[in-house]
């Protein structure tokens, strides 16, 4: 009788499951498209698609404390990274430097929850999950959430609605539920962490000389970027010049810090005497990766080749579109 090393063995259940998963997969979306095709239309059901699955996926959740889920797809792992909502938060405005989150969170409101944690962490957050009941976040309930979302019936639940019994409010839609089930499930229980941030904070001076237990934007970037690394985008690795055509000092750092926090390579953040009221982007391949993924992020165009964009692959030019939505 032939003996296989564990790590045989692992390997073979794995695709076992992968294999069992694609079958059941296939199976409820055949009998779901039957069943649609004769009522409503399939794009409206599923939704549009916001993430490619290359890159890491970052979501807002209005959990207690209130949270950053991020799967990784290289290297795989899922980390949870909280934050007290007692922290004070510098906010990149002149009129109010310094928040307090609580103050700030409106928990009905997932567009307002993600704005706020993408000026927190300075890289760029999309999606949200904002709960109809408290959420307290532990390691206990972080693994009890990753063993259920990981189990072959995910896909039912996800088809059916029941995943989001207790949803009160996302943009996530199926089709990005599916494809987060895919890559969730091949990923170890050993490989989810909870972190708790609340080990940067440090002393802020704040109106009135009083002293407040804050963290800076930049430590709090430095700490999720290494959870963000696009391959695709190490790989072309393509210079990045921003022009902030913004009139508002710190936008084009914010938009650099954007672009660095998935590994892109910003050479030069420069000024512009003019404003302009939307982003673009300038490039001679408009069909690379990273021009995509970036006009994606900024939600804008991509025209021609950059004039004067020398040194630098891709232009990004940042409009008061942007400020409007992060500079309020």
């Amino acid at each position: 009788m032939t003996t296989y090393p564990a790590w045989k063995k692992r390997q073979v259940q794995a695709k076992w499951r992968n294999l069992v998963a694609f079958f059941i997969t296939l199976t409820l979306v055949l009998a779901l498209l039957n069943g649609l095709s004769k009522s409503l239309s399939l794009n409206k059901y599923f939704g549009k698609s916001n993430w490619d699955s290359k890159s890491s996926f970052v979501a807002a959740l209005s959990t207690t404390p209130i949270s950053l889920l991020v799967v990784q797809k290289d290297p795989k792992r899922i980390v949870f990274l909280t934050l007290s909502e007692e922290t004070y938060l510098t906010t990149g405005e002149s009129e109010e430097p310094i928040v307090k989150l609580s103050s700030l969170v409106g928990k009905g409101e997932g567009e307002q929850l993600s704005k706020i944690l993408t000026v927190a962490y300075r890289t760029y957050i999309g999606s949200y999950v904002v709960f109809k009941k408290d959420q307290k976040i532990d390691k206990d309930m972080v693994q009890k959430w990753f063993k259920q979302y990981a189990s072959l019936l995910t896909p039912f639940a996800i088809l059916t609605g029941g995943i989001n019994g207790e949803v009160m409010n996302t943009n996530i839609t199926r089709i990005d539920q599916f494809k987060l089930w895919w890559q969730v499930k091949g990923i170890s229980l050993k490989n989810v962490d909870l972190v708790d941030l609340s080990q940067y904070r440090e002393e802020m001076l704040v109106f009135d000389n009083q002293k407040v237990l804050g963290v800076d934007g930049v430590v709090l970037h430095q700490v999720i970027k290494k959870y963000l690394g696009n391959l695709e985008i190490e790989k072309e690795n393509l210079k990045v010049l921003i022009t902030n055509s913004t009139g508002v000092p710190g936008a084009g750092q914010l938009a650099a810090d954007f672009v660095t926090s998935v590994g892109g390579s910003v050479v030069e953040v420069d000024t512009s005497s003019s404003n302009l009221s939307k982003t673009f982007i300038q490039t001679e391949d408009k069909n690379s990766y990273s021009a995509k993924y970036l006009a994606k992020m900024f939600d804008c165009g991509i025209n021609g080749a950059p004039e004067g964009g020398e040194g630098a692959d891709i232009t990004l030019v940042i409009g008061q579109d942007f400020t409007a939505r992060y500079f309020k």
